[in-house]
């Protein structure tokens, strides 16, 4: 039996890309690299890792299904004992799961075994969760129910934007894939927390979800602002029939009470650059729009405090 660290990498993003990168350079040999085209959200597309897979001597492969007559001949050849994964979107049956004596370990962000699916980080922001989890977990027949192998908490601030968490996640992620990985090599059945297929499922969010219902208190729109923002399409309303993207919002508290319809901007600061828009409980202090594809200060295009947004 070989000594070698022999793995293989299958999925999407950079996550993926910067965990090959440093499980490489941490004794791991990747044997072969498995994609697929990138959302347009991701920085790092296919061309990226067949760029990556020449450099490190691995096989590239743009394929949908596991089930690779190929692929299959080089996991056997270098008696490939693990895979790291990260936002591979077909699924992988369980023959193939089979095939991996350490298993396939997936990156995944969500306070696990709640916030299993999809956009966890988007319902995470948007449900007021002070805190994600990084995991590397076993992949699993059932979604998100692997043990989880390592682990690490990114803290969600009241001004944090999803940018912001998927930066740290970005940051974390390499450095678990190898923790995960030296967890299992010497012990397959090692783990950190005992998965389980019960828990908190999260469902795809579409577009048309970002529109922005200016009845809900405050703090609940800016966290759909702040949960919508880059590098997604963000938060939008209508003003006089026109779209306008938020990008940039926080909750402000007036001193004295106040009486306006939800959505009506009550303020122009001028020199902030920003208007106040009132919602049920509080006002929300609009910093950055965005109106036909231009990005601009909300006073820049907001002159009036006779308009309202609609919900």
């Amino acid at each position: 039996m070989t000594t070698e660290r022999n793995i293989i990498a299958i999925g999407r993003s950079r996550y993926l890309y910067d965990g090959i990168r440093h499980v490489q350079q941490h004794g791991y040999k990747v044997r072969a690299i498995v994609t697929e085209e990138a959302y347009d959200e991701y920085d790092i597309k296919h061309q990226d890792f067949e760029r990556l897979a020449k450099e490190i001597g691995a096989a590239f492969f743009m394929i949908r299904s596991l089930e690779n007559e190929e692929l299959i001949s080089i996991l056997q050849q270098h008696n490939v004992r693990a895979a790291i994964s990260a936002n591979w979107k077909y699924t992988i049956q369980p023959s193939v799961l089979d095939r991996f004596e350490c298993g396939i370990l997936n990156f995944h962000l969500g306070n696990l075994p709640d916030y299993k699916g999809n956009a966890t980080v988007n319902w995470s922001i948007i449900n007021g969760e002070r805190y994600i989890n990084g995991n590397i977990h076993k992949m699993d027949p059932e979604l998100d129910a692997g043990d989880i192998l390592s682990r690490k908490s990114i803290p969600i601030q009241n001004d944090s934007y999803i940018a912001d968490v998927l930066a740290e996640a970005e940051k974390i992620a390499p450095d678990l894939y190898r923790q995960a990985l030296d967890r299992v090599w010497n012990d397959p059945q090692a783990y950190e927390l005992k998965g389980s297929v019960q828990g908190l499922r999260c469902y795809p969010r579409l577009p048309e979800d970002g529109r922005i219902n200016w009845q809900l208190p405050a703090e609940q729109v800016v966290r759909l602002i702040r949960a919508s923002s880059h590098p997604y399409l963000g938060a939008f309303s209508y003003l006089n029939e026109e779209k306008v993207v938020i990008w940039k919002a926080k909750v402000w508290m007036p001193e004295s009470r106040f009486l306006a319809i939800p959505g009506h901007v009550v303020e122009i600061r001028k020199q902030a650059g920003t208007v106040l828009v009132a919602g049920p409980d509080a006002m929300i202090e609009v910093e950055e729009i965005e109106v036909n594809g231009t990005v601009m200060r909300p006073t820049d295009y907001i002159k009036s405090i006779r308009v309202r947004f609609k919900s």
